[in-house]
């Protein structure tokens, strides 16, 4: 067995609403307590959020323990807590107008948002029917949008299109979403705010948590075989897969409890237990850096 590994190298990367948060959208002492441990310890904490940034700033004080915040579940990420903006991703005008022509067609409510860092400004579509979680956002976010034009040409570029939808028809859109934009990412989460309504939303190529994740690991020398990451939801997905040691809480959808270990829920400290899980393993885990199930398969 070779030297307990260099915890200095290594990094913690989570989803920050329904996981790091509770219900109330505050972060728990026993959590705190834990973030502020991996700081001292010279551990990376890292906050992955489909957030943009000015809504996470509703949430976030710059006293929040973290040292690096992505937002837009991967197209921004910033330095924390001076927002320093480290990397960005932008979708061309010519993706934006013919994403904006599909869901047209499809009769889908969107919104496409301004590039970064003032992504909170959007123009929107409705297609008619009723949609309560979109019209639950447009107040939200009253004053910072408005009709999207009829004359799509004129549409510029976008740091993405959101999607909302009323009900949940098991993927079926999404592998629709997928097939007809395949130059495109597109990733499905559960709406933030009525909890049951499904949102897809549509970046730039290669945008995704996990990129984000590995693009923080690439500029931060940190060992990505040694990182855990915690999630509780579909766009948590590509996240999890990349990471060595995953967990996902006990609120997330049972299929996504079925594939990852789980600790308990957002209200009762389920990030702090997935720190602490991580730890237990990973500093008996020899420095050949093997994968975690590998590791506990031996």
């Amino acid at each position: 067995v070779g030297p307990t590994i260099d915890l200095t190298a290594s990094a913690v990367f989570t989803d920050l609403d329904g996981t790091l948060l509770d219900a109330n959208q505050q972060l728990a002492p026993v959590n705190r307590g834990a973030l502020e441990q991996l700081g001292k310890d010279e551990i990376w904490r890292i906050v992955v959020t489909g957030r943009s940034l000015f809504s996470a700033r509703r949430v976030l004080d710059p006293h929040f323990p973290i040292d690096v915040l992505v937002t837009s579940s991967g197209a921004g990420i910033f330095r924390f807590p001076d927002e320093q903006i480290l990397h960005s991703a932008m979708m061309e005008e010519r993706h934006v107008q013919g994403s904006a022509a599909l869901l047209k067609r499809l009769a889908l409510d969107f919104m496409v948002h301004a590039p970064l860092p003032d992504n909170h400004f959007f123009k929107w579509h409705r297609s008619g029917g009723q949609n309560t979680d979109f019209c639950k956002r447009l107040e939200i976010y009253s004053g910072y949008h408005q009709p999207l034009p009829e004359d799509l040409t004129t549409v510029g570029p976008a740091t993405q299109l959101l999607v909302v939808c009323p009900r949940d028809d098991n993927g079926r859109l999404h592998r629709v979403l997928r097939i007809e934009l395949p130059d495109l990412t597109v990733i499905r989460t559960t709406s933030p705010l009525d909890h049951r309504s499904i949102w897809y939303e549509i970046f730039p190529p290669g945008i995704s948590k996990a990129s984000a994740a590995a693009w923080i690991c690439e500029h931060y020398g940190i060992d990505q075989h040694t990182v855990l990451a915690v999630g509780n939801d579909y766009n948590d997905l590509d996240l999890l897969h990349w990471g060595s040691f995953s967990r996902v809480v006990a609120n997330a959808p049972p299929d996504l409890r079925r594939q990852f270990a789980m600790v308990s829920d957002h209200n009762n400290n389920g990030f702090a237990e997935a720190v602490a899980d991580w730890r237990k393993t990973i500093l008996t885990r020899s420095s050949n850096h093997l994968p975690e199930q590998i590791a506990l398969d031996e």
